[in-house]
C-alpha cells in the first residue's frame, strides 16, 4: 500500500510537494523525486494526511530512498521550517544555506541515530563583559567545564580564528574551526559533526546550521553586529535563527558583545557596568585645522589634539588609526560650473573618486570609469571632488610624520595585491605608524596593541538615510574603545560638529543612556524594535501586483519611489505578521515559477 508524503526541496516554494511512496519513510530522510521533466533530491517532512482526491489529481511516485533513516537532526529541520516561515523566505531557500551541496545532491552519509525532537525551550543568558578579552575567557570556561555539543559564533572570520587560537590544545582536539569553504575536507568534517564525533565548533554565521546530534549550547558574540543579517537572499538573521534553534532544541543560548542590540535591550535591559573614563576625548570639529585637499572643494578638518597625540604615539613607535568612513579620495565629483555629478550607468549612484585620483568607482556595483577632465555636460574643465575621503588623509599623515613608509592605507575596498593587511601589521610591529582607513581598520586592534584611535568625522555615519544610523555610529566608536588587545593603554579621540551631544552622550555614560532615549524616539516614530519593518522587492510588474494585494488587506505600506523595485510594510504585532505571511503565500507557489518570486527582508532591530 502506497502512502502520501510531503517533501521539501531547495527551492523558492513555501509549500512542500506531495508524492506517493512505500510505507515507513520518516521525517528527515532524503528521497529522489520527479520534478517537471527532471529529477531532484528532497527531504521528507512526513505523511500527508489530507483527504486528496487521487482520481482527480495526478500524484507522482518517489523514485527511490537515499537514506535508510533520518539523515539530519529533527530539531535542525524543524528550526529551518520555523525560520523559513518567520523570515518569509520558505524552508527551501534555507536548505541551500544550511546544508553542503554534496548533501543536497544526494551524496551518501553514514546511518546515524538522532535523538527524537521533543517540545522544550532553551534558556537565554547574556554576556556583555568588557573588555572583549574578558568576555572571551568566559566563553573558554563554558567550553572547558562541560562536555556539551556547542557552537560559538563570531561575526568576522578573523575573530573566530583568534578565539580558536586561544583555546588549549587538548580542547582543540575535541572541536573544529568552521569557516566558509566548499572543500572535500569540509564535507568530511560536516559528516563527523553529524555523527557526533566532534563536540564543538567555532566559526562565523553559517556555523549556526551545523548538524550536531544533540546541540546543548549556542553562543553568538557581538550579537548586535549588522553583519549577522545576510547580505544576500534569503535574508536570514543569524542571531534570530540561533534563538529559533535554541527554542526548538532546548539548547542554552548565550548572546554577548560590547553593545546590545535594540531588541535585546528592549526585552532584557542588560546593565552597562563600565565606562571609558578619560580614555575617550571629544573635540569640536569646527575648531579644527582645515587642510586644503588638491582637487577637492571642501577641506579636511583635523584638530590639534589629534595631530599632537598622533605625533607622540608614532614618535614612541606606537600605532595610530585614523578612521574616516568615506572611501576614496573624494566621496563624489561634480562640475563647479553647472553642478553636474557623474552617476553610475547601472545603478544611478554618485561615483566615488579613488585609486590615486585616476578612476571613478560605483560604491555599490563597483563599476569603474575614467575620471573626466572636462564636464560631460557643459565642457568646463572644472570637475572637482565634493568631500575628501580617507585616501586624502594619507597625504596629510605623511606631511605630519615625515616618514612615508610609516603611513598605510587599509579598508575593505583596497585590493590585497596592492596592500596586504599582514604586511602592514608586520611593518607596524617593527616601527609603529599611522593606518588610515574605514571602520574595517579596527581589525588591526586584534593583532597588535593600538595606542590611539582617531575618528576624523564621527558625524558621517549618522548622515546615512537609515533609521538605525545613530546606533551604528555609537556602536562603532564604542567598539573601538573595547575591542582587541590592551584596551587600557588606548585613547580614542572623536571629532564631531557637536561633541558630547545627542547619541554621543551614551559614549561617556554607557548604553543605558543611549538606548533609553533612542527607544523612546523609535516608539514615537513606529520603528523597530517596536514593530517589524518588512521590505519587499521584485520586478516592477510583480511589485505592483504584490502591493495591490497587500493594500487590499489594509496593511500600512510605504512606497516612496514608485519606479523602484522595493516597498515597505509596517507590522505592529506577531499576529499581523502571520496574516501577512498568509497574504504572501500564493506568491511563492510552484505555479508562479515563470513569473518570478518576490524577495522579503524582515527588519527587527
Amino acid at each position: 500500500m502506497e502512502v502520501l508524503y510531503d517533501v521539501i526541496l531547495p527551492s523558492p516554494w513555501w509549500h512542500p510537494l506531495t508524492y506517493k511512496g512505500l510505507p515507513g519513510l520518516k521525517k528527515g530522510q532524503r528521497v529522489s523525486i520527479p520534478v517537471g521533466n527532471g529529477q531532484r533530491i528532497g527531504i521528507v517532512l512526513g505523511k500527508n494526511d489530507s483527504n486528496l482526491c487521487l482520481e482527480k489529481i495526478e500524484i507522482k511516485e518517489i523514485y527511490n530512498t537515499i537514506d535508510k533513516s533520518p539523515s539530519v537532526p529533527e530539531e535542525l529541520l524543524d528550526s529551518i521550517i520555523r525560520a523559513g516561515k518567520f523570515f518569509c523566505c520558505g524552508p527551501g531557500e534555507l536548505l541551500k544555506v544550511a546544508f553542503p551541496p554534496q548533501y543536497l545532491k544526494g551524496e551518501g552519509v553514514k546511518e546515524t541515530c538522532f535523538e527524537k525532537a521533543r517540545p522544550r525551550s532553551g534558556n537565554v543568558n547574556f554576556c556583555y563583559e568588557l573588555p572583549e578579552e574578558k568576555r572571551k575567557r568566559l566563553y573558554y570556561e563554558k567550553l572547558q567545564c562541560e562536555n556539551l555539543h556547542s557552537i560559538v559564533i563570531f561575526p568576522e572570520r578573523r575573530k573566530a580564528e583568534l578565539f580558536w587560537e586561544g583555546l588549549p590544545e587538548e580542547l582543540k582536539e575535541k572541536g573544529i574551526l568552521w569557516l566558509t569553504s566548499t572543500s572535500k575536507k569540509k564535507w568530511e568534517k560536516w559528516e563527523q559533526i553529524r555523527q557526533g564525533k566532534i563536540k564543538f565548533a567555532v566559526g562565523t554565521g553559517p556555523a549556526v546550521f551545523l548538524p550536531f546530534p544533540d546541540i546543548k549550547r549556542i553562543i553568538v558574540d557581538d550579537e548586535s553586529n549588522p553583519v549577522y543579517m545576510s547580505a544576500r537572499y534569503p535574508y536570514v538573521h543569524i542571531r534570530t535563527f540561533a534563538g529559533i534553534r535554541s527554542q526548538t532544541s532546548g539548547a542554552e543560548l548565550i548572546l554577548g558583545g560590547t553593545f546590545p542590540s535594540s531588541r535585546v535591550y528592549k526585552f532584557a535591559k542588560p546593565v552597562c557596568s563600565q565606562n571609558p573614563s578619560d580614555r575617550l576625548i571629544m573635540v569640536d570639529k569646527k575648531r579644527a585645522r582645515m587642510f586644503t585637499i588638491q582637487g577637492v572643494t571642501s577641506p579636511l578638518a583635523i584638530s590639534d589634539v589629534i595631530l599632537r597625540k598622533t605625533q607622540e604615539v608614532v614618535n614612541g613607535m606606537g600605532v595610530t588609526l585614523w578612521i574616516l568612513d568615506r572611501l576614496g579620495y573624494a566621496n563624489a565629483i561634480l562640475c563647479s560650473e553647472c553642478d553636474y555629478k557623474p552617476l553610475c550607468k547601472r545603478c544611478n549612484t554618485p561615483l566615488r573618486w579613488e585609486e590615486s585620483k585616476s578612476a571613478l568607482v560605483c560604491p555599490f556595483c563597483k563599476e569603474k570609469e575614467e575620471k573626466p577632465i572636462y564636464c560631460p555636460r557643459c565642457g568646463a574643465p572644472m570637475m572637482m571632488g565634493e568631500r575628501p575621503g580617507v585616501e586624502a588623509s594619507v597625504e596629510i599623515a605623511k606631511s605630519l610624520i615625515g616618514f612615508p613608509e610609516k603611513i598605510h592605507l587599509w579598508h575593505g575596498g583596497v585590493e590585497k595585491e596592492k596592500s596586504s593587511l599582514k604586511k602592514i601589521i608586520s611593518n607596524l610591529k617593527k616601527s609603529g605608524g599611522i593606518v588610515a582607513g574605514s571602520r574595517k581598520v579596527l581589525a588591526i586592534c586584534d593583532e597588535i596593541t593600538v595606542s590611539l584611535i582617531c575618528w576624523l568625522d564621527a558625524d558621517t555615519e549618522t548622515a546615512r538615510p537609515v533609521y538605525d544610523a545613530r546606533f551604528r555610529a555609537i556602536k562603532m566608536v564604542w567598539d573601538s574603545l573595547w575591542c582587541g588587545r590592551n584596551v587600557d593603554e588606548r585613547t580614542v579621540i572623536l571629532q564631531s560638529k557637536r561633541p558630547g551631544v545627542g547619541w554621543q552622550k551614551g559614549l561617556k555614560a554607557g548604553w543605558d543612556v543611549f538606548w533609553k532615549s533612542e527607544l523612546e524616539e523609535r516608539m514615537d516614530l513606529e520603528l523597530p524594535p517596536w514593530i517589524y519593518l518588512v521590505e519587499a522587492s521584485g520586478k516592477i510588474s510583480l511589485k505592483k501586483e504584490l502591493l495591490d494585494v497587500v493594500r487590499r488587506q489594509r496593511f500600512e505600506c510605504m512606497d516612496p519611489e514608485p519606479e523602484s523595485r522595493m516597498f515597505w510594510i509596517k507590522i505592529d504585532k506577531e499576529s499581523a505578521l502571520e496574516k501577512l505571511r498568509q497574504v504572501l503565500g500564493p506568491f511563492f507557489h510552484v505555479s508562479r515559477s515563470r513569473k518570478g518570486y518576490p524577495q522579503i527582508r524582515i527588519w527587527m532591530d
